[in-house]
């Protein structure tokens, strides 16, 4: 943007520092949108990386520019699974080719799997993580994880998805653009929540609540080396940690300080000591939540709510601790005003990111629906209202 005195990485880094840039940074979380704005079908979105391309380019072209890519695109089925480790249908296999994805609620994984976990006898803390996500990965593809050669096909399909990231990544880096993450894997404790099944788990969480909190941090370390090692290898020293069932929408406030909160802490620990910024992707209601993560490290974390989460009042409790990332509502995005879009942004830059330390972006992900004056209106804020000084 014409005003600006900072490159979009140094900008980025400045709010995690939790300092003042030269203006607000952007970053749009853009991908179903993409594809119903630029009248591609969701399928080739998907699976067409050059109609992915395509349609990416063409909403930074007309809507941007943004500082902050945020990569979704996870190339295969094999590889979202360590994104988010259910069962799913695709479009244009399971589905029509112009509909979303859409997750099946069910048991893959049985209870015992707590106790196989936390009493795994593998040597190391990266197999055993290893270990866990290629049988859960089979199990969801309805393999046999007992057998080697079905865990070994899962392999070409990962190396795939972090070579072409990798490529991708750099190309946005080399055009000016900061990429979010290198990666986006939900963390442990979640995982069990989505391969169990919420009502199991929720069982689970009530009566024995113990063995998911010893066999999620049980899985931290492995967690914090895999993500340090693509983040070196992609040239990405951040990564998203998802977090999509911890809020107080699944669960009360004790639960998640006795039972949760112990391997998300040691998971951001462990990947700061590495020198890479965890992005906590909050989904849900996190307000009675957020006093616990003044126990992160300070100015080391971002934190990005998805309009359930008073960002106001994460302001209040965390904004001298954690950068913060967020949150015009998708709501508004698909059928608010336009002028309701740039009003909302201009009360966020001013109290949310009044002192540095924050990003400007929708909560979670713009939805497919959304108007694309509104996604435009959301950018452009912070050229008129972004800058310091």
């Amino acid at each position: 943007m014409p005003r600006d005195t900072m490159t979009a990485e140094e900008r980025f880094q400045t709010v995690i520092d939790l300092g003042v840039p030269d203006r607000i940074p952007v970053a749009p979380m853009i991908y179903y949108f993409a594809a119903r704005y630029s009248d591609i079908t969701t399928q080739e979105l998907w699976f067409d990386p050059t109609k992915y391309s395509y349609a990416i380019e063409k909403c930074y072209r007309d809507l941007g520019p943004w500082d902050i890519y945020f990569p979704i695109n996870p190339t295969s089925p094999t590889a979202y699974v360590f994104a988010l480790p259910m069962r799913a249908k695709y479009p244009g296999i399971d589905l029509p080719p112009d509909e979303m994805c859409q997750f099946i609620e069910e048991e893959i994984l049985t209870a015992a799997e707590y106790d196989r976990v936390r009493d795994s006898r593998v040597p190391s803390s990266l197999l055993r993580y290893f270990d866990f996500m290629f049988s859960l990965a089979c199990l969801i593809q309805h393999k046999d994880p007992g057998r080697l050669t079905n865990k070994l096909h899962l392999v070409p399909a990962i190396l795939k998805h972090l070579l072409c990231w990798r490529k991708e990544l750099r190309a946005w880096t080399a055009r000016g653009v900061a990429p979010l993450h290198s990666l986006l894997v939900e963390v442990p404790f979640d995982t069990f929540s989505m391969a169990r099944g919420i009502m199991d788990f929720s069982f689970d969480l009530v009566n024995t609540p113990e063995p998911i909190r010893d066999a999620s941090l049980a899985l931290s370390d492995g967690y914090v080396q895999m993500n340090a090692a693509c983040a070196r290898f992609i040239g990405v020293p951040r990564v998203s940690c998802l977090c999509h069932r911890t809020s107080n929408d699944f669960m009360s406030p004790r639960h998640f300080r006795d039972y949760a909160f112990p391997s998300l802490r040691s998971i951001v620990q462990g990947l700061v000591s590495r020198g890479v910024t965890p992005v906590l992707h909050c989904d849900g209601n996190w307000d009675k939540n957020l006093e616990y993560l003044l126990e992160l490290p300070k100015a080391k974390v971002v934190l990005q709510l998805d309009g359930r989460t008073d960002i106001f009042r994460a302001k209040e409790v965390l904004g001298s601790h954690c950068c913060l990332f967020g949150d015009v509502s998708p709501t508004m995005l698909a059928i608010g005003g336009k002028q309701e879009v740039t009003d909302y942004c201009k009360k966020l830059i001013d109290v949310v990111g009044a002192d540095g330390g924050f990003i400007l972006a929708a909560g979670c992900e713009i939805p497919a629906n959304a108007k694309p004056e509104n996604v435009k209106a959301m950018i452009d804020a912070v050229r008129e209202f972004g800058y310091y000084g």
